[in-house]
């Protein structure tokens, strides 16, 4: 089931940004992946999942050239509606990408590997894709946070498989050497936590990865 086709979560989806919660957690999570990035040169750059185009925007920003995939058209909807610099949009499934291999500079996939139904083979496709020296830029919701745990009860997230920093260090090891950085950290009532002393304590949900593909 994909229930990002659904045309109220794509209309609603953007609108969590706006709420005083989902700005935090977004400037978080843009810091995160921004950090990352500083030594990739930007490229023609793969966005996988970019769903309604928010993502989208910040790799527009940020200077790459862009070619964003969804499989929902609900989603992709309004992400043309944003008519983002640098960008071409068009439905794909990364589970069969629709490019030759060794065809970007970057592939970027930021929560979407959670709701792909096939992890695996979803890594498979990236790294063909995938010039050899290139860089996957990923951000993934973590299994061992808070939101991880509850996630059965989320209308959305119970649709989505959640990796741990394990797995997800593990399954970015077969392209090269991997960087993790994770964040945004919230208490069992669901409220960003800022005390450092305090985060050390509790899985960040968010984590920020890259990784270059071996030559």
């Amino acid at each position: 089931m994909n229930i990002f086709a659904e045309k109220d979560i794509a209309q609603e989806y953007d609108a969590y940004y706006g709420t005083a919660l989902g700005k935090q957690i977004d400037l978080q999570e843009k810091q995160l992946i921004e950090d990352l990035i500083q030594p990739i040169a930007p490229g023609n750059l793969l966005e996988i999942g970019c769903g309604t185009g928010h993502w989208t925007a910040f790799f527009s920003q940020h200077g790459f050239n862009i070619v964003a995939t969804d499989v929902s058209e609900a989603m992709l909807e309004q992400a043309r509606k944003k008519d983002l610099p640098n960008t071409q949009i068009q439905t794909a499934s990364v589970l069969q990408l629709p490019f030759p291999d060794n065809h970007f500079d970057q592939v970027a996939v930021v929560t979407a590997l959670e709701f792909c139904g096939d992890i695996p083979r979803a890594f498979a496709e990236i790294r063909r894709v995938l010039k050899p020296g290139g860089w996957l830029i990923a951000g993934c919701l973590n299994a061992d946070s808070v939101l991880g745990k509850n996630k059965a009860q989320d209308p959305v997230f119970k649709h989505g498989h959640f990796m741990n920093e394990t797995e997800l260090f593990e399954r970015l090891s077969s392209f090269g050497k991997p960087v993790i950085k994770t964040g945004v950290h919230l208490s069992p009532e669901f409220k960003l936590v800022s005390e450092t002393t305090h985060q050390e304590a509790i899985p960040g949900v968010f984590m920020a990865a890259t990784v270059q593909k071996a030559s």
